[in-house]
């Protein structure tokens, strides 16, 4: 896997390739962007990272020659921004589709995290279960519940990871379904996008706590519904970046 990244420091360079070429990456690194749009189409990166703080006007059009050969599932493009990113830039960014906006602090193991969160979602990090592995944060609305098999008790908790597939879920009380053992099938299970309530059976594929689940005779609308939502994350990503500024 290639990631390009389009930035003016070599620290950049060195923390990302430290990061990721463990995970497969491939770190290809250009000091001048028009440099990197000239060998665009020769690189077909994965993923873009590009420092909007060191080339702020750069970045558009870089964007826009990209999506001309490259197109939104083929390659993440991820901002590196500082103190300097307005809101009208976020607002820009927002249109162009850009798939994620992180502080240019890469030294801060928070954005690193970020930075794997955006990569995940959009493909080129997979997990266990096969699928796009979606982690919430709070530019998300997510809540998750399940119903216990036996004792009918309603379980609350915190939705860890989310794939059109399953999810990852941690109970507020671990006591109250470490009893649930893998195979069993949750039939009543709820998960809260926004304004949008889901009805889902879930099937315990493992219960440590942190309980593995896997969607058992999901709708094609339901599915969907997820599907949209994880597609969705850049925009509500950028909509709290310009509610805050």
């Amino acid at each position: 896997m290639k990631l390009l990244l389009v930035a003016d420091k070599d620290t950049t360079r060195d923390i990302l390739s430290s990061h990721l070429q463990p995970c497969g990456f491939d770190v290809i690194h250009y000091r001048h962007p028009i440099k990197a749009m000239d060998n665009i189409e020769e690189i077909e990166p994965d993923v873009v990272v590009f420092s909007a703080e060191d080339f702020p006007r750069h970045w558009k059009p870089f964007i826009k020659l990209l999506r001309e050969t490259r197109t939104k599932g083929q390659t993440a493009f991820v901002l590196l921004t500082g103190e300097s990113f307005s809101y009208d830039e976020a607002a820009k960014a927002t249109h162009l589709e850009v798939h994620g906006v992180i502080r240019e602090t890469l030294d801060d193991r928070s954005e690193l995290r970020k930075l794997d969160d955006i990569i995940t979602r959009y493909g080129a990090l997979r997990d266990g279960r096969g699928d796009l592995r979606y982690v919430p944060d709070d530019a998300d609305n997510v809540e998750f519940l399940i119903t216990h098999p036996t004792t009918y008790r309603l379980i609350t908790g915190t939705l860890y990871d989310l794939s059109p597939a399953g999810a990852a879920f941690v109970p507020d009380d671990p006591k109250a379904s470490i009893d649930i053992p893998a195979g069993v099938t949750i039939a009543h299970c709820s998960l809260m996008l926004d304004d949008l309530r889901l009805s889902l059976a879930c099937k315990v594929i493992r219960n440590s706590g942190r309980m593995a689940l896997r969607f058992v005779n999901t709708t094609d609308d339901v599915e969907r519904a997820i599907i949209d939502y994880i597609h969705g994350r850049a925009e509500r990503e950028l909509a709290l970046i310009l509610h805050d500024r």
